[in-house]
């Protein structure tokens, strides 16, 4: 009976010792790393070094690091930490040169305690390896984000790209885009042309000051069906934009389709 309750309260302390005794990953400086108002960067990509500290007093071992959509990073220096080591790696924000304002991205990072994900490895690894009571072989995951508000010295919204809604054959569509000199000093645009049977609204040359927009309106009449693509070319005064193309996009429907009529073609 005595024997038993020693094993029992060995047991229990165990169990209390590990519940105290833990490895905690904790990102140096915050969760979210962000670049703030910057410019847009010529190389196509923001880049960063993100530290990561085991702030707990067990010794773990990080898993695995996933970038999400958008970002890339190196593998970290370090994978197993003691207390208080840290493990650093780079990363990436991708930038696409029509991307403006803010943009969010994260990276996943997952983390263990080392001698339970040891642990949990050779038991995976050989069945006749037993699993130790009280081990913590839990996998746990974090968000590091990654923040920037790109700044362009132009704006174009709502995006860099005409879209047609609703085309039909033979029917006249229209789409906007707006431009707007988000820069110190005035903006000349200049050599306007099209494609695909577009025309705009602007052909001469038009001077954008500080903080002004000017909208771009395109009209279309698709003459058949299908896919549709065009767009509109320009240059401007500013060396980030010297030459502007906007695509547009749009799929074109019979005009007299039931689908715009509104009422199904009786069988026959």
């Amino acid at each position: 009976m005595v024997q038993r309750l020693f094993a029992l309260l060995a047991v229990v302390l165990v169990a209390m010792s590990t519940a105290i005794a833990q490895p905690k990953l904790e990102i140096v400086g915050g969760e979210t790393y962000d670049w703030g108002k910057t410019r847009a960067p010529k190389e196509g990509h923001l880049e960063a070094e993100i530290k990561m500290k085991n702030a707990g007093d067990r010794p773990l071992r990080i898993t695995d690091v996933r970038p999400g959509c958008g970002c890339t990073k190196t593998d970290p220096d370090k994978y197993d930490l003691k207390p208080g080591e840290i493990s650093t790696m780079k990363v990436k924000l991708n930038i696409s040169p029509s991307q403006a304002g803010s943009i969010t991205k994260n990276i996943t990072v997952s983390w263990a305690d080392l001698a339970g994900n040891d642990a949990y490895k050779a038991y995976k690894s050989a069945s006749n390896t037993p699993l130790p009571n009280a081990v913590d072989t839990t996998i746990r995951s974090q968000y590091v984000w990654l923040k920037a508000d790109i700044q362009r010295a132009l704006m174009f919204q709502p995006s860099m790209y005409f879209s047609f809604q609703d085309l039909k054959v033979g029917q006249e569509q229209s789409a906007k885009v707006e431009v707007t000199n988000n820069s110190d000093e005035s903006v000349i645009l200049s050599d306007w042309s099209t494609d695909g049977g577009l025309v705009i609204n602007q052909t001469s040359r038009v001077t954008l000051k500080p903080k002004e927009r000017l909208e771009i309106v395109a009209k279309v009449v698709p003459m058949a069906k299908g896919n549709y693509s065009g767009g509109v070319r320009f240059k401007t005064s500013h060396s980030d934009h010297a030459d502007v193309d906007l695509r547009a996009y749009g799929f074109v429907q019979e005009s007299q389709s039931p689908v715009f009529q509104g009422t199904a073609v009786p069988a026959k």
